[in-house]
């Protein structure tokens, strides 16, 4: 799933949302068409239109992601105590120069659930670790990502 993940202290969220590569799409033609052609001036505030429109996109994501944790139709939830992996799966575009990662995450009963994640995917592991090192959960770093120890049989969860 492409969007925006969520860390709860009881739960993890994903919610698809897309509003910053239109952002990114049309900040870029906006300021691209705003500006007269021809010299580095141009290629400058087609940059910054780009910029722009993805943190304006990001943050109208952000806000959506937000709105959207209650309805269980429009986001996916995973509740904390059900998770025993996660990994982050990574593949290279462009020839090697763009790395995109999908940070997988296993439930009790196999299902995998994968959330594109860009950039800092080692802090979601490690902010995730926390998450479930707080709620009692055994959690080991392994080369593939983490693994996490179910509740004993008879802790009442």
């Amino acid at each position: 799933m492409r969007g925006i993940v969520l860390l709860y202290p009881d739960k993890l969220v994903g919610v698809p949302v897309a509003l910053e590569y239109w952002g990114i799409v049309l900040g870029g033609l906006i300021a691209g068409l705003a500006y007269p052609w021809g010299n580095v001036t141009w290629a400058l505030v087609l940059i910054a239109g780009i910029w722009l429109g993805g943190a304006i996109g990001r943050a109208v994501d952000r806000r959506q992601a937000i709105k959207a944790v209650g309805d269980p139709e429009a986001a996916t939830i995973i509740p904390l105590g059900l998770v025993t992996s996660v990994r982050i799966d990574r593949s290279t575009r462009l020839g090697g120069m763009v790395s995109i990662g999908t940070m997988v995450v296993t439930t009790a009963d196999g299902t995998e659930y994968g959330f594109r994640v860009r950039g800092l995917s080692g802090s979601m592991q490690a902010s995730l670790a926390a998450a479930l090192t707080g709620l009692g959960r055994e959690v080991r770093a392994t080369t593939g990502g983490l693994a996490i120890t179910p509740h004993p049989a008879g802790d009442g969860t």
